[in-house]
């Protein structure tokens, strides 16, 4: 630009910066003033004026520099800065002072003949010309205080991006939110060149607005109350989705501590909602020391900054969700092979008899069970149970049941004694919601009979040929009630008797037309397989369950155990 416009003008230009030291090395289209510029002391010498326009950066001044050539220097201005001067060298104001010409030969070493054949081409200026000059230096100023200003807000801009670039780098990993949140305030306030920076996020318990991060801000103002989301309207205003600007946060209508504002010397905030999917969870403000006011650009910039910090928030929630889903799947996985440790095989004989079991819990784990229990006297304990409910809890509640049944059984002898003191220890552990039904009973030695009582449990289906019986004496279920008395049965078990034990997971699971599956079915099932022995029925029971129920999802822990003497 510089050695265009010397061209043009026929002048000699350079730039200086605001202390007067050369920037560019001059551009002449005169030889005097080239010849005068290539000495070092003569370039020094020309350079005073620039140094002396430095010094009063707000004028525009005309000399006569010290080879009387005529000089305009010009200050270039951004912002009220003064960020250069532009030296514009012209005409001689006198030509024919040869004795000054020799002088100035003398003074910078330059060849005389030269200097003079030099001056004589240089004659001087009419005033309109001098007029076109200085127009031509001040449009030269200008232009360059556009380019100046055009770099500073390009500068700024590629800030802000790169800062929008690594902020979201940042937000892409899953450490630890407030950390991250603390970063972002800081580069926040180095971006934007404010002084203070709070970002809040909104408790949706207790409706207070919770300062999860802040930058330059005193502990003393961090602590200063509890911020109510519908005690503040200013908050209120950006949770609506505005952008609310605030001259002078202390004395502003809405500002809720102002004495802390004016002692923590905040003045002009910006407040931009944090918003994910139309959802907004909190705030950003941002804090001057002095009134003013953000462009268009900056507002947009702290918006997208919020978005980004949302997408951030709600990716880290989602992370904790997934870790203690993933927590919870791994307690689940260890508690079902507890569990299934609990449970017998599908397998088991005891002399003539033989069973035949399946397991089949809804989730993970269950509240279904069944056990076999070593008695003294070569006797076998049976027991199937059904806890209320699913899941975990159920669970616990039937590893309870089967505690407290194994340690009756071993030291009691009758049955529903035995049953009654599993009711009082459930009763005394669990709400009057959660109860269990029990169906227990004992093999004789030589597994000729069976001794059972059944506490509100499915009845047991006893086929013996073509007759159907069923094993329903006991009592009521258990753990609702202390001190019910609970009878027992007794059973001459013969060979070819098939016992079936079931929970209600088998006769009320539903096909797609919200069927039961039912006792009648299950009745069926076992009438036309009494020819298999105990653990293919079993099998071919659930499976004949299964192809009634088609696709339909498993609602209910299903247990079956088939019992066959031979």
């Amino acid at each position: 630009m510089q050695d265009t416009f010397a061209a043009i003008g026929q002048v000699t230009l350079y730039i200086c910066d605001a202390k007067g030291n050369p920037l560019t090395k001059p551009s002449c289209a005169t030889e005097f003033c080239r010849l005068l510029t290539t000495s070092r002391t003569g370039l020094t010498a020309c350079c005073a004026g620039a140094r002396r326009a430095a010094l009063k950066p707000g004028e525009e001044i005309t000399e006569i520099c010290h080879a009387g050539v005529t000089q305009y220097v010009t200050p270039v201005r951004v912002d009220s800065r003064h960020l250069a001067t532009i030296v514009l060298g012209h005409r001689l104001t006198e030509t024919g002072d040869w004795d000054e010409v020799r002088e100035i030969s003398r003074r910078h070493g330059i060849e005389e003949a030269a200097l003079r054949r030099a001056a004589q081409e240089l004659g001087p200026a009419d005033q309109r010309r001098r007029q076109d000059i200085k127009r031509f230096l001040r449009l030269m100023a200008e232009r360059l205080a556009t380019i100046c200003r055009q770099h500073n807000h390009m500068t700024q801009r590629v800030r802000e991006l790169e800062a929008v670039h690594d902020l979201t780098a940042m937000f892409a990993g899953t450490g630890d939110l407030k950390e991250t949140l603390t970063s972002t305030a800081k580069r926040i306030c180095h971006v934007m060149e404010v002084k203070a920076c709070s970002i809040r996020l909104l408790d949706e318990e207790t409706g207070e607005l919770r300062i999860e991060a802040g930058y330059n801000l005193s502990q003393a103002y961090l602590n200063k109350g509890s911020v109510m989301f519908d005690e503040n309207p200013i908050d209120a205003a950006a949770f609506s989705g505005r952008t609310v600007y605030i001259r002078n946060v202390p004395s502003h209508p809405g500002t809720r501590y102002p004495r802390q504002a004016r002692a923590e010397g905040l003045v002009s905030a910006l407040c931009i909602p944090i918003a994910y999917s139309g959802t907004v969870i909190g705030v950003i403000r941002v804090y001057t020391g002095h009134e003013c006011e953000f462009s268009g650009f900056q507002c947009a910039l702290l918006r997208s900054i919020g978005s980004q910090i949302a997408a951030a928030i709600m990716i880290y929630r989602l992370h904790q969700d997934q870790l203690r889903a993933e927590r919870h799947q791994l307690h689940l996985r260890n508690a079902a092979a507890i569990q299934r440790r609990m449970i017998p095989g599908n397998q088991r004989t005891h002399g003539n008899i033989t069973f035949g079991c399946v397991y089949h819990p809804a989730l993970n784990v269950g509240g279904d069970f069944f056990d076999f229990i070593e008695l003294s006297g070569g006797n076998l304990g049976f027991c199937i149970a059904d806890v209320v409910g699913k899941g975990i809890s159920a669970a616990l509640m039937m590893a309870s049941v089967r505690a407290a049944l194994r340690a009756h059984a071993h030291s009691i002898y009758n049955i529903d004694e035995i049953v009654a003191l599993v009711n009082a220890h459930l009763c005394r552990d669990t709400l009057s919601s959660e109860f269990a039904t029990l169906f227990y009973g004992v093999f004789s030695a030589d597994g000729k009979r069976f001794t059972y009582c059944n506490a509100g449990h499915e009845p047991g289906l006893l086929f013996r040929g073509e007759r159907l019986m069923e094993l329903s004496t006991g009592g009521p279920v258990i753990g609702v009630s202390m001190g019910m008395a609970f009878s027992r049965g007794l059973i001459d078990l013969r060979a070819g008797d098939i016992l079936v034990g079931y929970t209600d997971g088998v006769t009320e699971a539903l096909d797609f037309d919200d069927r039961a599956f039912g006792r009648e079915r299950l009745i069926e099932s076992v009438r036309a397989n009494t020819h298999l022995d105990a653990p293919t029925l079993a099998k071919q029971l659930l499976w004949d369950l299964r192809r009634f129920v088609g696709l339909a999802s498993q609602t209910d822990d299903i247990t079956i155990v088939v019992t066959k003497v031979g």
